[in-house]
Protein backbone atom coordinates (compact mmCIF):
# COMPACT_ATOMS: atom_id res chain seq x y z
CA UNK A 1 0.00 0.00 0.00
CA UNK A 2 1.25 3.29 -1.09
CA UNK A 3 0.69 6.16 1.42
CA UNK A 4 0.79 9.87 0.04
CA UNK A 5 3.38 12.13 1.29
CA UNK A 6 0.62 14.08 1.63
CA UNK A 7 -1.10 12.56 3.79
CA UNK A 8 1.15 12.41 7.19
CA UNK A 9 1.97 15.91 6.42
CA UNK A 10 -2.21 16.71 6.63
CA UNK A 11 -2.66 14.45 9.94
CA UNK A 12 1.11 16.29 11.27
CA UNK A 13 -0.02 19.88 10.52
CA UNK A 14 -3.82 18.83 12.21
CA UNK A 15 -1.93 17.70 15.17
CA UNK A 16 -0.38 21.16 15.79
CA UNK A 17 -3.40 23.05 15.90
CA UNK A 18 -3.63 24.87 19.18
CA UNK A 19 -6.81 24.08 21.41
CA UNK A 20 -8.56 26.30 23.50
CA UNK A 21 -8.23 29.81 21.40
CA UNK A 22 -11.42 30.98 23.00
CA UNK A 23 -10.18 30.55 26.53
CA UNK A 24 -7.90 32.05 28.59
CA UNK A 25 -5.63 29.16 29.86
CA UNK A 26 -1.91 29.29 31.46
CA UNK A 27 -1.07 26.22 29.70
CA UNK A 28 -1.24 25.16 25.64
CA UNK A 29 -2.98 22.13 24.52
CA UNK A 30 -2.47 21.01 20.78
CA UNK A 31 -4.65 18.38 18.87
CA UNK A 32 -1.83 15.97 18.43
CA UNK A 33 -1.83 16.07 22.36
CA UNK A 34 -5.56 16.32 22.67
CA UNK A 35 -5.57 13.10 20.76
CA UNK A 36 -2.46 11.18 22.37
CA UNK A 37 -4.50 11.50 25.51
CA UNK A 38 -8.01 10.67 24.12
CA UNK A 39 -6.32 7.31 22.63
CA UNK A 40 -4.83 6.61 26.35
CA UNK A 41 -8.48 7.09 27.95
CA UNK A 42 -9.68 5.29 24.97
CA UNK A 43 -7.73 2.37 25.67
CA UNK A 44 -8.30 2.12 29.50
CA UNK A 45 -11.96 2.42 29.50
CA UNK A 46 -11.98 -0.26 26.04
CA UNK A 47 -9.38 -2.52 26.67
CA UNK A 48 -9.82 -3.94 23.19
CA UNK A 49 -10.72 -1.41 20.76
CA UNK A 50 -11.43 -1.92 16.48
CA UNK A 51 -8.65 -0.76 14.12
CA UNK A 52 -11.17 1.60 13.30
CA UNK A 53 -11.96 2.88 16.71
CA UNK A 54 -8.20 3.52 17.05
CA UNK A 55 -7.76 5.09 13.49
CA UNK A 56 -11.16 7.11 14.01
CA UNK A 57 -9.62 8.51 17.44
CA UNK A 58 -6.53 9.20 15.84
CA UNK A 59 -8.29 11.35 13.18
CA UNK A 60 -11.21 12.65 15.01
CA UNK A 61 -9.91 16.28 15.32
CA UNK A 62 -7.48 16.36 12.82
CA UNK A 63 -9.97 18.57 10.15
CA UNK A 64 -9.24 21.75 12.89
CA UNK A 65 -6.20 22.85 10.62
CA UNK A 66 -9.41 23.99 8.35
CA UNK A 67 -12.05 24.75 10.37
CA UNK A 68 -10.25 25.68 13.55
CA UNK A 69 -11.29 24.69 17.23
CA UNK A 70 -14.87 25.34 17.27
CA UNK A 71 -15.95 25.50 20.87
CA UNK A 72 -18.32 22.67 21.57
CA UNK A 73 -20.74 25.19 23.29
CA UNK A 74 -20.94 26.59 20.05
CA UNK A 75 -22.37 23.66 17.99
CA UNK A 76 -24.20 22.83 21.16
CA UNK A 77 -26.75 25.89 20.73
CA UNK A 78 -26.80 25.62 16.70
CA UNK A 79 -27.41 22.74 15.40
CA UNK A 80 -26.75 24.13 11.87
CA UNK A 81 -23.41 25.31 12.68
CA UNK A 82 -22.67 21.75 13.97
CA UNK A 83 -24.14 20.23 10.88
CA UNK A 84 -22.07 22.66 8.77
CA UNK A 85 -18.76 22.11 10.58
CA UNK A 86 -19.10 18.35 10.77
CA UNK A 87 -20.04 18.62 6.36
CA UNK A 88 -16.80 20.76 5.67
CA UNK A 89 -14.81 18.69 8.32
CA UNK A 90 -15.77 15.50 6.25
CA UNK A 91 -15.18 17.29 2.84
CA UNK A 92 -11.81 18.63 4.06
CA UNK A 93 -10.53 15.13 5.05
CA UNK A 94 -12.22 13.49 2.12
CA UNK A 95 -10.37 16.27 -0.27
CA UNK A 96 -6.63 15.18 1.44
CA UNK A 97 -7.28 11.10 0.96
CA UNK A 98 -8.51 10.74 4.43
CA UNK A 99 -11.96 9.26 5.98
CA UNK A 100 -12.91 8.71 9.51
CA UNK A 101 -14.34 5.26 9.40
CA UNK A 102 -17.27 4.05 10.14
CA UNK A 103 -17.54 3.05 13.88
CA UNK A 104 -20.59 0.92 15.62
CA UNK A 105 -22.78 2.56 18.04
CA UNK A 106 -20.73 1.28 21.33
CA UNK A 107 -17.63 2.82 19.55
CA UNK A 108 -18.52 6.30 18.66
CA UNK A 109 -20.01 6.53 22.61
CA UNK A 110 -16.51 5.08 23.79
CA UNK A 111 -14.70 7.58 21.46
CA UNK A 112 -17.09 10.87 22.71
CA UNK A 113 -16.47 9.48 26.59
CA UNK A 114 -12.89 9.42 26.09
CA UNK A 115 -12.65 13.02 24.17
CA UNK A 116 -15.24 14.59 26.78
CA UNK A 117 -13.46 12.69 29.78
CA UNK A 118 -9.79 14.63 27.94
CA UNK A 119 -11.62 17.90 28.33
CA UNK A 120 -12.17 17.13 32.08
CA UNK A 121 -8.62 16.21 32.64
CA UNK A 122 -7.89 19.54 31.21
CA UNK A 123 -9.56 21.67 33.05
CA UNK A 124 -8.36 19.78 36.48
CA UNK A 125 -5.25 20.76 35.23
CA UNK A 126 -5.56 24.30 34.54
CA UNK A 127 -7.38 24.68 37.96
CA UNK A 128 -4.81 23.48 39.63
CA UNK A 129 -2.60 26.03 38.17
CA UNK A 130 -5.05 28.63 39.54
CA UNK A 131 -7.13 28.93 36.46
CA UNK A 132 -10.53 29.08 38.18
CA UNK A 133 -13.03 29.68 34.40
CA UNK A 134 -12.17 26.27 33.72
CA UNK A 135 -14.23 25.29 37.00
CA UNK A 136 -17.56 25.87 34.75
CA UNK A 137 -16.03 24.35 31.89
CA UNK A 138 -15.20 21.29 34.06
CA UNK A 139 -18.80 21.18 35.11
CA UNK A 140 -20.29 21.70 31.91
CA UNK A 141 -18.51 18.86 30.66
CA UNK A 142 -19.03 16.63 33.28
CA UNK A 143 -23.50 18.08 32.62
CA UNK A 144 -22.87 17.15 29.02
CA UNK A 145 -21.54 13.38 30.04
CA UNK A 146 -24.21 12.81 31.92
CA UNK A 147 -26.53 13.35 29.10
CA UNK A 148 -24.98 11.09 27.11
CA UNK A 149 -25.50 6.91 27.23
CA UNK A 150 -23.61 5.66 30.28
CA UNK A 151 -20.67 4.27 29.46
CA UNK A 152 -19.69 1.52 32.41
CA UNK A 153 -15.55 2.40 32.38
CA UNK A 154 -15.63 5.95 31.64
CA UNK A 155 -18.31 6.38 34.37
CA UNK A 156 -15.72 5.48 36.75
CA UNK A 157 -13.43 7.82 35.71
CA UNK A 158 -16.22 10.57 35.52
CA UNK A 159 -16.59 9.77 39.35
CA UNK A 160 -13.15 9.61 40.19
CA UNK A 161 -12.48 13.35 38.32
CA UNK A 162 -15.28 14.60 40.18
CA UNK A 163 -13.97 13.67 43.70
CA UNK A 164 -10.76 14.90 42.24
CA UNK A 165 -11.88 18.41 41.69
CA UNK A 166 -13.43 18.96 44.83
CA UNK A 167 -10.41 18.02 46.75
CA UNK A 168 -8.49 20.32 43.74
CA UNK A 169 -11.77 23.20 44.90
CA UNK A 170 -10.69 23.27 48.37
CA UNK A 171 -6.75 22.84 48.01
CA UNK A 172 -6.82 25.52 44.99
CA UNK A 173 -8.81 28.24 46.08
Amino acid sequence: MHVPHSVIQTVRNGNSVKRWHTRRMLTTDTVGEHTANVLIILLMIYPNPSKSLIYATLLHDTAEQWTGDVPATAKWQSPQLKGACDELETQMLADNYLTIPYLTDEEALTLKWADMLDLLYRCLDEIELGNSTMREVFDRGVNYLRTLKEHKQGLILLENLIKERKYVAKTYV
